[in-house]
């Protein structure tokens, strides 16, 4: 069983945020984590054969993505 979600977000440091998540792009046999840019919406793509990944995933994009945009607000 494939599990997968998608994140997408607005922000006003869109492309810098979008940037600092491509760090965390993969592509694996168990795991594929794709984050895009349009506009100023942030997309994050996971798909994983286990459920636990993907939620661990997800959380880890989240607290990345928040510490990203308060460097950006705080920079």
């Amino acid at each position: 069983m494939i599990c997968y979600a998608k994140l997408v977000t607005e922000s006003a440091g869109s492309a810098a945020v979008s940037e600092s998540l491509n760090t965390d792009n993969v592509v694996m046999n168990s795991l594929s984590v794709e984050t895009s840019l349009s506009g100023n919406r942030v997309t994050s793509e996971i798909r994983s054969d286990s459920l636990n990944t993907l939620l661990s995933t997800l959380d880890d994009l989240l607290r990345c993505q928040i510490t990203s945009e308060s460097m950006i607000d705080n920079g």
